[in-house]
């Protein structure tokens, strides 16, 4: 235990000693003047032995029986300093000075119970200066025994009956201390020191509020007038070496720590400083060699294993190093380094997961530093958490907004979850703080190639240097942009260069797979799409790729669910995985299997995500399993109760029971906490609309349309159900009204749509046009008002409006498809002006079909393509979009006529007939068929 009092009355060791030697007989004289030199060299034991030899030679002496006693404290023997401290006072030693050294001597005992019982309180009975060492003995029983009113009170009569008692004032220093008040706390130190500058309590004290400021100097200088009185004190000696090698003053260090253990050649607490430093020397065996001295003894050092897993860690033994980083994590779950190190070696195993695990308990304790957070993200990343590993990165980003690395992965995490304008913003980021930052420059160049912009995405490629252009995201980058220019061949070299070099490449992978998709190659897409899965199961693009073959009902859906069902069998606790085949299974008729797979095994004994629970009462509803679809849809509202979702999930079960109030009071609730939420309200109305009626249902919606906290959305209610009900002209009133009451281009949109279904295309048009007169900024309304104007023909007013719009939003794949189709139908090929329209056009459609890769973008892609001659590289976009057009059930007999155009200019004249002859001898009437007629009659007198 630290000692926490040393005697007012007792000169320093050194001193005192000095002083008996004059009035000593000579074999005594001879013994104190040994004992004098064992505690200049720091030598305790000795120490004590010559002094008990002083006594045994001159047994009545006073004070050597004080000098002893006090040797023995120094040494931690508290038996015999207690024997010669009352020894020393029964032969007239001063009563204040002896009675402090008999009660160090009970406190180094933890005899704190006694010192209470023994030491009773006598002011006015004896010496104010002995009743304030009393109560300063007091004060530090009561705080060993965790009663700090009591104590608090027995300081404060320490103070008042010794001002002058350094013992006082130390003990009054304890209770500030305790109490956290560490102001007060080093004042009272101060005024100890100002009684007795050489106290060496008070001078340990002193250092320790110095170190804790981070006075690393006037630490070390502290210490060091401690060790002019006492050259034996080991914690002392460690403490300043502590200062010193926090200084930088490795050297200095070593030499106080290699005095410790000339003095103390087992001291744990000794090992490990000199442990330590040869760790700051990265001599890692050393390390090693000296902890194994103290092994056993390293848990109960705050950081003996931590220190002790680095360096196994250095030495490659990662299996000792995980141990020892376990075990200190598990004592102290709050410390970031420990779980930081400890996910280090999880990820160094590949388990990822784990590592994700032990961060994420740091993180909910709310001890995760932004190191720790970064570390989570990349955790999370790897097992394709996309979200997860956003939602971590950006945390360490907020709490390290200059980190350029941070930043930089940050931009990446951005660009993973679809967020391209994110990605860009935090990648510039990057780079104003760090020029060179790996990585950031193909984040710029991903951001730009996500909203279709060639042009720049090329020129951020351009800037990269040697080295970054051969890696993978740099590649990957190359060969998507050859891709979308449809260099197909390109492409696929560029992309398998890119997995030679980095054969676990995803991205590659991905890459290849739509190369061979748009080349015909479905087989070697699928088995791609497969070895994608593999490495990241949950991989969003891979799984909706495989899903849309399977729902197709096509020649590779039986294939593609085959790929789904076997990477769920070797990862069947992947939650998007499972969620994609379930979905799959139930859009199939096949529920209980759907069932299985989101109930199995991997996912009972773990915390669910509230999608999954969904999915499964979705499944169990088409498995007519009621109850255990209620079961797990009440389990997603327990876990997220504010989830919309859920509650409509709820709902719709308790309304299928019966049960219209219970359905009511779900909806009702959730709208208590967030009034303003749409699909509540949207879901309320029409399940009082299912059981008790439209006109309950309009009560229902008119009510919360008074409420202001449910609004704005409440307001589109009436006209919603009214037009449910199709009733459309009271709907379009039903909005006009709302719309008077709080303007917003929400009603005037669906008041438009309400005026379409009845005919009146004129004024839906005009009610969007004299709303973007007053907020001409509104997007929506502007992308709403252009369709209406290419349905009346207005194609010159639908582009300009277009032009604006893509230039706000450049990441509208629908608007960039519609600008392309329009430039392109009003320009030729036969002149330099409609080439550069032609031009124009398709840069527009190669972005819409990279954002957005649709039987649309394909044909309009495709369709200006062939029209500029590029009939190579048209074919395999028209026959894409024919398909596609066909998977969906609704063949466009349009898409038809321009991919059997195609095949003709391709010089596929047989292939084009079989195309064009069913739609020509069908009854399909479409804007092209006469020039269709016309392609037939040529390819048949052909």
């Amino acid at each position: 235990m630290t000692r926490l009092m040393t005697s007012t009355r007792i000169a320093a060791p050194l001193a005192f000693a000095a002083a008996l030697i004059l009035a000593l007989p000579a074999p005594v004289e001879a013994s104190v003047e040994r004992a004098r030199a064992a505690q200049q060299r720091g030598d305790l034991r000795a120490a004590q032995i010559e002094f008990r030899n002083a006594v045994r030679d001159n047994p009545n002496d006073a004070s050597l029986r004080a000098a002893l006693a006090q040797a023995s404290l120094d040494l931690g023997d508290g038996d015999t300093a207690e024997k010669e401290a009352r020894a020393a006072l029964e032969r007239g030693y001063d009563r204040a000075a002896g009675t402090a050294l008999l009660l160090r001597a009970y406190m180094t005992l933890r005899r704190f119970e006694e010192i209470l019982r023994e030491f009773p309180m006598q002011e006015g009975q004896v010496p104010n200066a002995v009743s304030a060492q009393v109560a300063a003995g007091r004060t530090m029983a009561y705080l060993a025994l965790n009663r700090r009113e009591d104590a608090a009170r027995a300081a404060a009569d320490a103070v008042r009956l010794g001002p002058n008692v350094v013992e006082a004032q130390l003990a009054a220093a304890t209770v500030a201390a305790v109490s956290g008040d560490r102001d007060a706390a080093e004042a009272a130190v101060d005024r100890a020191l100002a009684i007795e500058p050489a106290n060496t309590e008070a001078l340990m004290r002193k250092a320790s509020f110095q170190f804790e400021r981070g006075q690393l100097a006037e630490a070390s200088a502290t210490f060091a007038a401690l060790l002019q009185q006492q050259p034996g004190n080991v914690m002392a000696r460690l403490r300043r070496g502590e200062v010193l090698m926090r200084m930088g003053n490795d050297a200095e260090s070593r030499q106080e720590i290699d005095r410790v253990l000339r003095l103390a050649p087992n001291a744990p607490l000794g090992i490990y400083m000199s442990a330590m430093l040869h760790a700051r020397a990265q001599n890692w065996q050393a390390v090693d060699q000296e902890l194994q001295r103290i092994q056993s003894q390293l848990p109960n050092i705050p950081d003996g294993l931590l220190l002790f897993a680095t360096a196994k860690r250095a030495l490659n033994q990662l299996e000792q190093a995980e141990d020892a980083a376990r075990r200190h994590v598990a004592r102290r779950p709050e410390d970031p380094r420990g779980a930081k190190l400890l996910a280090m070696l999880e990820m160094q195993r590949g388990a990822a997961d784990a590592a994700a695990g032990t961060l994420d308990r740091l993180a909910q304790r709310g001890a995760a530093d932004a190191e720790a957070y970064d570390m989570l993200g990349r955790a999370h990343a790897a097992m394709g958490r996309r979200q997860e590993a956003l939602d971590a990165l950006a945390k360490a980003a907020e709490l390290t907004p200059d980190n350029a690395a941070v930043l930089a992965r940050l931009a990446v995490a951005r660009l993973a979850t679809g967020d391209a304008a994110g990605a860009q913003q935090a990648a510039e980021a990057a780079l104003a703080r760090d020029p060179n930052q790996p990585g950031a420059r193909e984040v710029l160049a991903s951001a730009a190639l996500a909203r279709g912009d060639l042009a720049v995405a090329s020129a951020e490629l351009e800037r990269l240097g040697p080295q970054a252009r051969g890696g993978e995201l740099a590649g990957v980058l190359e060969g998507t942009i050859r891709l979308v220019r449809l260099d197909l061949d390109g492409a696929k070299t560029t992309f398998e260069t890119v997995l030679r070099n980095h054969p676990n490449s995803v991205r590659a992978r991905l890459g290849l797979a739509r190369v061979a998709a748009m080349q015909g190659d479905l087989d070697r897409a699928e088995r791609l799409f497969a070895e994608v899965l593999e490495r990241e199961p949950g991989n969003p693009e891979a799984l909706a790729r495989l899903s849309a073959a399977v729902l197709s009902g096509g020649p590779r859906a039986a294939s593609s669910r085959a790929v789904l069902e076997a990477a769920n069998a070797a990862q069947p606790g992947d939650p998007a995985l499972a969620m994609a085949l379930a979905t799959v299974l139930v859009r199939a008729g096949e529920p209980a299997k759907a069932a299985q797979v989101l109930d199995a095994p991997a996912f009972r004994d773990r915390r669910r995500e509230t999608r999954h629970l969904l999915l499964l009462a979705e499944v169990r509803t088409a498995a007519e399993q009621f109850r255990e679809a209620e079961e797990a849809a009440r389990a997603a509202m327990a876990q997220d109760p504010d989830n919309p979702l859920a509650r409509r999930m709820v709902a719709a079960l308790l309304l299928r029971a019966n049960d219209q109030r219970a359905a009511e009071l779900v909806l009702e609730q959730g709208l208590r906490t967030r009034p303003a939420d749409p699909l509540l309200q949207q879901t309320l109305v029409q399940a009082v609309r299912q059981g008790r009626g439209l006109d309950a249902a309009l009560e229902t919606a008119d009510r919360l349309a008074r409420q202001e906290s449910a609004r704005p959305s409440s307001l589109t209610l009436r006209g919603d159900l009214l037009m449910g009900a199709e009733r459309f002209e009271e709907a379009a009133a039903a909005y006009a009204a709302a719309h008077r009451q709080a303007p917003s281009g929400v009603l005037v949109l669906r008041q438009a749509d309400a005026l379409q279904r009845l005919g009146k295309q004129d004024e839906a048009a005009q009610a969007l046009a004299a709303w973007l007169e007053r907020t001409p900024d509104d997007l929506a309304v502007q992308s709403q008002l252009s369709q209406f104007e290419i349905a009346a023909g207005r194609t010159a007013d639908a582009e300009r409006r277009l032009v604006r719009l893509v230039a706000a939003r450049p990441e509208d794949a629908i608007a960039l498809n519609n600008l392309a189709w329009l430039i392109q139908a009003r320009s030729s090929s036969e002149t330099a002006e409609g080439r550069a329209a032609l031009s124009q056009a398709r840069q527009y459609a190669e972005r819409a079909y990279y954002l957005a890769p649709s039987a649309e973008t394909a044909d309009t892609l495709g369709w200006i393509l062939a029209r500029s001659g590029e009939t190579a590289r048209a074919v395999p976009l028209l026959r894409q979009a024919a398909a596609a057009s066909v998977a969906r059930q609704r063949p466009d007999a349009s898409m038809f006529y321009r991919y059997a155009f195609a095949l003709e200019a391709a010089g596929e004249r047989e292939e084009a007939r079989r195309v064009i002859e069913p739609v020509v001898t069908s009854n399909a009437q479409f804007p092209e068929r006469a020039e269709a007629e016309r392609l037939l009659a040529r390819l048949r007198g052909g």
